[in-house]
C-alpha cells in the first residue's frame, strides 16, 4: 500500500476511503465453525469483485475471453513477493527474513479460471532449495485493465515457450527481477538466485541445487494451450 501511495497509483478502493469490511465479511474475519486449510479453499472467503459489480462493461476485452478471467488477472497493478525466505532464521531466531520484489504477476488457474498469483522461494538448512507459486489478489488494483500487449506475444511468453524463464539475478550487489506478466506452466524452469542469511547478511549460494517446486493455495499451472493462446499477439481494445 505505501508502495503504491509513493508512487501515486493507490488501489481504487484505497482512493475512495473504502475499509475492508466494505468487500470483507464478519465471517471471514470471526470464522462459521469450519476449519479451513486456507483461506484459498473454496468457500472460506466471501469478497469477490462481482459483489460490487454486478456486471462488466461490454468491452471486447472482457467479452474476447468468455468468462475464462478473473478480474484481478488484469486489474491487478502487482503483486509483491518474497526472495529468499530464510526458515533458518525463522525457526532459530523467530525473525523473518527476506527480500521483497515487486513490479510483477504472476497467471495461474484457480478455480476454473485464470487469476493472478505470487511467488515465494525458500532456503533452508543452508542450501536446499524451494519454489512456491500460488494465487494472490493484491491490494493494488488499478482501474483499467491491461492492454492485450501486456500479456499476450511478450518477450515474457515466448522465454516461457523455450522452457527457460529467468525471474531473479544479481546487479549492483542485489536482486534484481523480471517486470510483467508472468504464466505459470508445469515443466517450464523459472531460475531464481538464492542466498544464505548469517550474521545479518546475505550469502549467494554458488551452485545453488534445483529448488523444489510447489503450486500451492489451490493454485495449477497453466496449460500448455493456454501458454499457446497467450502467445498469439492481439489487439489493443
Amino acid at each position: 500500500m505505501k508502495m503504491d501511495k509513493d508512487t501515486g497509483q493507490e488501489d481504487v478502493h484505497f482512493v475512495k476511503l473504502m475499509k475492508c469490511k466494505d468487500c470483507h465479511t464478519a465471517r471471514e474475519a470471526h470464522g462459521d465453525g469450519i476449519e479451513y486449510n486456507s483461506m484459498k479453499q473454496s468457500g472460506a472467503m466471501d469478497a469477490k469483485c462481482e459483489n460490487c459489480h454486478k456486471s462488466a462493461p461490454q468491452t471486447s476485452s472482457h467479452q474476447i475471453h468468455n468468462n475464462k478471467l478473473e478480474c484481478e488477472a488484469c486489474h491487478v497493478r502487482h503483486v509483491v513477493s518474497c526472495s529468499n525466505c530464510h526458515i533458518d532464521t525463522l525457526v532459530r531466531e523467530g525473525k523473518r527474513v527476506s527480500i521483497p520484489l515487486t513490479g510483477w504477476v504472476f497467471l495461474m488457474n484457480y478455480n476454473g479460471k485464470v487469476t493472478s498469483a505470487d511467488m515465494q522461494s525458500f532456503v533452508v538448512n543452508d542450501n536446499k532449495t524451494f519454489l512456491m507459486f500460488a494465487p494472490q489478489n493484491s491490494h493494488s488494483i488499478m482501474k483499467q485493465g491491461r492492454k492485450c500487449s501486456e500479456c499476450h506475444g511478450t518477450d515474457i511468453v515466448k522465454q516461457v515457450e523455450k522452457g527457460k524463464l529467468k525471474l531473479t539475478w544479481f546487479e549492483n550487489n542485489g536482486v534484481k527481477n523480471i517486470k510483467g506478466v508472468i504464466p505459470v506452466v508445469d515443466g517450464v524452469t523459472y531460475e531464481c538466485v538464492y542466498q544464505d542469511y548469517k550474521n545479518g547478511k546475505w550469502i549467494p549460494i554458488e551452485n545453488a541445487p534445483a529448488p523444489l517446486l510447489h503450486y500451492a493455495g489451490y493454485g495449477i499451472p497453466l496449460t500448455k494451450e493456454q501458454l499457446n493462446k497467450m502467445a498469439q499477439p492481439r489487439g489493443e481494445k
